[in-house]
């Protein structure tokens, strides 16, 4: 069958550190304006669920606090910065992290969740 190239910019990477989620350049614009994040996973699935929470949402009291992380945006990346969240989901996933190692994965916006999901399925 034939495949033809399609430069998606819904499609980028996650890399995970042993503190940090950083994400590709590629999904910058989907975290454009979110104050902070929301991080959910999906064990069946093998995913993480990135929701971006704008200022005024998250200042509502709708959504507990402790469940919203920083997010810190550049030309070149995004960064969700939280040594407790990578525990989290080392844990959950049985993924093993060491200091100075990282882990990437292919991670997409998805239209339908409003959210970026990543795929832990697959390195």
């Amino acid at each position: 069958m034939l495949e033809f190239f399609d430069d998606d910019n819904k499609i980028g990477n996650a890399t995970i550190y042993d503190r940090h989620i950083n994400f590709s350049s590629k999904l910058i614009p989907y975290f454009n304006d979110a104050y902070r994040v929301r991080i959910g996973i999906d064990k069946e699935k093998n995913e993480l669920v990135i929701f971006m929470i704008n200022k005024d949402y998250a200042l509502s009291g709708e959504i507990n606090e402790t469940s919203l992380l920083p997010i810190s945006v550049s030309k070149s990346y995004a960064r969700v910065s939280s040594k407790n969240l990578i525990s989290f989901i080392s844990e959950s996933f049985n993924l093993n992290i060491s200091k100075g190692e990282n882990l990437s994965f292919k991670a997409r916006y998805d239209d339908k969740l409003k959210a970026i999901v990543v795929n832990l399925g697959g390195k």
